[in-house]
């Protein structure tokens, strides 16, 4: 009996220091367990620029360069202003005989007695005094159109009518059409004729 007991007691001494042994590991597996994972570690944030401040500032060095550069008028005044007219001169006399090209400014029909309309005088005055002004000065009323050889012909005028005109001559073709050029009111139309009833 009192070996059994011995026994006994030696046994149940040796499973109490192996449970005591296990029980440190025991709970060292249990607290790991219920341990949560290591947290990830997240690379640092860049810091940028935000997005509005750089797309202002491409477009204000886009708009910079596709600015077009300024252009400068002219420094000279007289370049700037108005060519006046270059009027040529007519001829100041005239002889029985004589070929001149004649610019007819105005041309208007007369009756038989060669009178002239009030409308019609009225136009053959302004285109007198418009020449006149100018420096001119224009023949102008009524005439025989017998008397100006080639006039009929060149403005296709009615022969067995009679007519009244304002008009000037020049001693060239290249000096009449450069009146015609400058005159702003415009002309009928120019003539080359050989003038009688000079006397």
């Amino acid at each position: 009996m009192d070996y059994k007991r011995g026994a006994r007691s030696y046994v149940g001494t040796r499973i109490l220091a192996a449970v005591l042994i296990s029980a440190p590991i025991a709970l060292t597996g249990c607290t790991s367990s219920t341990d949560q994972p290591p947290a990830t570690t997240q690379p640092p944030a860049t810091t940028q620029q935000p997005a509005g401040t750089t797309q202002t500032a491409l477009q204000a060095a886009a708009s910079t360069s596709s600015t077009p550069a300024a252009t400068v008028a002219p420094s000279n005044p007289a370049s700037a202003s108005a060519t006046k007219p270059d009027f040529p001169p007519a001829v100041t006399r005239l002889d029985h005989g004589g070929t001149y090209w004649g610019v007819y400014v105005v041309v208007v029909r007369t009756g038989q007695t060669q009178q002239i309309s009030p409308e019609d005088q009225k136009r053959l005055d302004t285109a007198r005094k418009s020449l006149t002004d100018i420096g001119y000065k224009p023949d102008s009323g009524a005439f025989d159109v017998g008397c100006e050889q080639g006039l009929v012909e060149a403005l296709r005028l009615d022969p067995q009518r009679q007519y009244a005109a304002t008009r000037i001559f020049f001693t060239t073709e290249t000096r009449a059409q450069q009146f015609v050029k400058a005159y702003q009111p415009g002309v009928v139309g120019t003539a080359k004729v050989t003038l009688y009833c000079m006397d």
